[in-house]
């Protein structure tokens, strides 16, 4: 029905997939990332709604239930959070990587969910859907908006997954909370030792000198920066790859969200080895390691150093895989999960 006249709004994404993958979306048989990753979606423009496709309408023949991933917005002590959240059981936290959002941590979330868990992904402040303040983005920053926002979920303690940035967050969060922390799975986190070329690569992207100025972002050089986190980028479909593209770009068009960024990034290349590395052998909860042998981002050298300083880790190193093994390897890496979460629930 037509409530007003008016210049028409652009959409902000087409979907497009066969008839089959939407009935099994509508009946809950199949997720939307995983349409996507099995080319039976193709999603362009905002790529949030391809993902959470199953939940945006009203099902047709049955009632939502807590297997249907939802968004909410969580105020976390002031700060709007932009969070899925699905399931049932044991929770789990899980954070994603720098210039990222909750739905790269999607493929390994069904298995979780199928398990028995109750999944909890934010897009961290300065992220995604979430609130984008002026502030110093440290990790101490990300922890404590982490914990508010289990603070105001009511999640007393839960287990943690963190992708790059967001393992240096999880990290973060052990250190300072250890009560709220019952393991830690860090998927190739940002600790000190980056391959800075790599990262400088980035700022062709978001480069610092433009502030809070309008600036044009090049699709090429995102869909680059996209391929060289994967050791075989044919592993994703060149419609998700543009895709993610698209969602980067439509994203950092908000100054807010690249002056964030920049100092994100900042933070992570100044921050100290050596003080780092002490504080890690003060984490005691048990921990997963999980790093790709081709990461171009992270080396693995840093994978086995950080398993060594951690007082109770295990390393499991992927051959083949790169910075994201969620997407590389995500039936192997949502396997070693589950196993690592059944070892610490006893």
């Amino acid at each position: 029905m037509l409530r007003a006249r008016g210049e028409a709004r652009p959409p902000v994404a087409r979907l497009t997939a066969d008839p089959s993958t939407w009935i099994a979306i509508d009946d809950g048989d199949l997720w939307g990332i995983d349409a996507v990753l099995a080319r039976r979606l193709v999603v362009e423009g905002n790529l949030d709604l391809g993902a959470r496709l199953q939940t945006l309408f009203t099902p047709h023949a049955r009632r939502r239930g807590a297997f249907d991933l939802e968004q909410v917005e969580v105020d976390a002590d002031g700060l709007k959070v932009s969070t899925y959240v699905v399931g049932e059981g044991p929770a789990v936290l899980m954070l994603h990587g720098l210039g990222a959002s909750k739905v790269s941590l999607m493929p390994v979330m069904p298995p979780l969910v199928h398990a028995g868990h109750r999944v909890i992904a934010p897009d961290l402040p300065g992220h995604g859907s979430s609130d984008k303040p002026r502030t110093e983005y440290t990790p101490r920053f990300y922890a404590r908006a982490v914990r508010r926002l289990l603070d105001a979920m009511e999640v007393r303690e839960a287990a943690v997954l963190g992708n790059s940035l967001g393992g240096r967050v999880a990290l973060e969060l052990a250190a300072r909370s250890p009560g709220r922390v019952t393991g830690l799975v860090l998927l190739g986190p940002a600790v000190p030792g980056f391959r800075v070329r790599y990262l400088l690569g980035l700022t062709r992207v978001i480069p610092s000198r433009v502030g809070t100025l309008p600036f044009p972002v090049r699709e090429r050089w995102m869909r680059v920066a996209i391929r060289r986190l994967l050791a075989d980028p044919t592993r994703l479909p060149e419609a998700g790859i543009q895709a993610a593209a698209e969602e980067f770009i439509r994203t950092y068009r908000d100054p807010r969200a690249r002056l964030a960024f920049v100092d994100s990034l900042r933070h992570i290349l100044t921050e100290q080895p050596k003080p780092f590395w002490a504080r890690m052998r003060r984490v005691r909860v048990p921990a997963l390691v999980v790093w790709g042998e081709q990461d171009r981002l992270v080396p693995v050298r840093l994978g086995h150093r950080l398993a060594s300083e951690l007082p109770h880790a295990e390393l499991l190193v992927l051959p083949g895989v790169g910075h994201v093994p969620q997407f590389e390897a995500p039936e192997e890496t949502a396997g070693a999960i589950l196993r690592f979460l059944m070892d610490i629930s006893g």
